[in-house]
């Protein structure tokens, strides 16, 4: 598996496994933000990598939706 990886559904993003602070850490890279997780040894780099994402992109909706409900109650 390449270092840095992609995963097929999911072409906006680039993945890496990266050692730092004395541990394993996955990064993901996309979409103009960099996050980034510790990486477990039970996990598969694709999984681990695609919930990453997965709830990375919940918090991005659940904050457009509050911006959203704000803009609309202030104009009434």
């Amino acid at each position: 598996m390449p270092n840095p990886f992609t995963i097929d559904w999911n072409k906006n993003w680039t993945f890496q496994i990266v050692h730092m602070e004395g541990g394993i850490y996955l990064e993901a890279k996309g979409m103009g933000v960099l996050i980034r997780k510790p990486f477990l040894a039970t996990e598969s780099p694709f999984t681990a990598a695609d919930n990453l994402v997965y709830s990375e992109d919940k918090i991005r909706k659940s904050l457009f939706k509050s911006w959203k409900s704000k803009k609309i109650s202030n104009f009434n």
